[in-house]
C-alpha cells in the first residue's frame, strides 16, 4: 500500500540560542586603530600650519589633498558617536552547550490504535514521546487519546481515506471517499474528530486514491486547519498532492516515507537501522503499527538506542515552525 521505504532527510542539530551580551574590554586592535586616527589628525594640523608651495589657483596643493583627507576623517568622527562603544557590543559566541552537536533524534508514530488497550502496554512502558495514530469510532478511541496525553504521547486522528484497492479502506468506519461532496467530507472529518476528542493532529490511513485528488484533500485540510490541527502525510502513492495542497492552504504538515513493518518482515533489522540513519542524518521520522509486534521490538532494543546516544522526540519537532 505504501511506497518503497526510504529515510526522510530532515531535521538536524537543534537551533542554537544566543546568550545575553557580555561586556568586552577594548581590544589591542581597537586601541591601535584609535592611535592611527589621532596620528592622522595631528599630521593634518601640521600640514595646515606649515608654509607650502602654492598651486596656480593660489591654494597649496598639499593642503588640497590634506583637506580631502580631513573631510573624510571628519565624517568618520562625526558618525562615531552613533556606533556603540566596543565594550558594549554583544558577544555572538555560543555557550558551550549550544556549540556541542545536537544528539541524533528519532521520532516514531505507532498507528492503528483504538480497538484494544492491551496493544499499547509496551508503548507506555518506554516512557518516550511517541506519536499514536488512533482510528475514529473505535471502542477505545476517546480513552486512548486521554491515556496518550497522560503518558506524554502525541495523539493523532488516523483518518481512513479511500485507497485504490477499496478493500484496504472498507474495514474502517468514518472513511473519506472521493465520490463524496465537499460538504460530506467536512461532516465526516468533523464526526471522526468528535469520536477522538483531544487529538492534536490528523494523519491519513491508506488513501492512495483520496490523497491524489486535489479537491478531496482541500476539503479535508480545510477542516483540519479550522480546528487548528496539523497533518501527517503517510505517502502511499507517488501521485499524492496532500503536501502541495497543505502548503497552498497554510496547513502545517509532516511527511512520512519510512515504515518499519510495511511489509511486516525483518522488523528488528529495520528498527535497529534507525540508529545509523539518525547518526548520519541527524534525525529520522518513521511509522509503525501497534499490532505487528513492532512496539515490543522497539522496547527490547531501547538500551541499544540509549547507548548510541539516540534521543526519541515527538513528531511535532518535525513540523515547520
Amino acid at each position: 500500500m505504501r511506497s518503497t521505504p526510504h529515510p526522510v532527510k530532515c531535521g538536524g542539530p537543534a537551533a542554537a540560542v544566543l546568550t545575553p551580551a557580555q561586556t568586552l574590554p577594548l581590544s589591542r586592535t581597537s586601541r591601535s586603530a584609535w592611535r592611527r586616527v589621532w596620528c592622522i589628525r595631528f599630521k593634518c594640523i601640521i600640514i595646515f600650519t606649515m608654509p607650502l608651495p602654492r598651486s596656480p589657483s593660489g591654494i597649496p596643493v598639499a593642503r588640497l589633498r590634506a583637506l580631502a583627507r580631513a573631510l573624510a576623517w571628519a565624517a568618520v568622527l562625526l558618525l562615531a558617536p552613533a556606533v556603540p562603544p566596543l565594550a558594549s557590543v554583544p558577544s555572538l559566541s555560543l555557550p558551550p552547550a549550544a556549540r556541542a552537536a545536537a544528539p541524533p533524534r528519532v521520532a516514531i508514530v505507532f498507528e492503528h490504535a483504538g480497538a484494544s488497550l492491551a496493544d499499547l502496554a509496551p508503548i507506555y512502558r518506554m516512557h518516550e514521546p511517541f506519536g499514536l495514530g488512533i482510528f475514529p469510532h473505535k471502542r477505545y478511541s476517546a480513552q486512548i487519546v486521554r491515556d496518550a496525553l497522560a503518558h506524554g504521547l502525541v495523539p493523532i486522528l488516523h483518518l481512513p481515506m479511500e485507497a485504490r484497492n477499496p478493500a484496504d479502506t472498507a474495514p474502517v468506519a468514518g472513511a473519506v471517499w472521493v465520490r463524496m461532496t465537499d460538504g460530506q467530507i467536512t461532516r465526516i472529518v468533523e464526526d471522526d474528530l468528535a469520536s477522538a476528542p483531544g487529538v492534536v493532529g490528523v494523519s491519513n490511513h491508506a488513501g492512495s486514491r483520496a490523497t491524489a485528488d486535489p479537491r478531496v484533500m482541500a476539503a479535508v485540510l480545510r477542516t483540519v486547519k479550522a480546528r487548528g490541527l496539523w497533518f501527517e502525510e503517510n505517502r502511499t502513492t507517488p501521485s499524492s498532492v496532500a503536501s502541495d495542497v497543505a502548503a497552498r492552504l497554510g496547513v502545517r504538515r509532516v511527511l512520512i516515507t519510512t515504515y518499519l513493518d510495511d511489509p511486516p518482515v525483518d522488523i528488528e533489522r529495520k528498527v535497529r537501522a534507525l540508529i545509523p540513519i539518525a547518526q548520519r542524518q541527524g534525525a529520522v521520522l518513521a511509522a509503525a503499527h501497534i499490532t505487528t509486534g513492532t512496539p515490543q521490538v522497539v522496547l527490547r532494543l531501547l538500551p541499544e538506542f540509549r547507548r548510541a546516544g539516540i534521543v526519541f522526540v515527538p513528531i511535532t519537532e518535525f513540523l515547520p515552525r
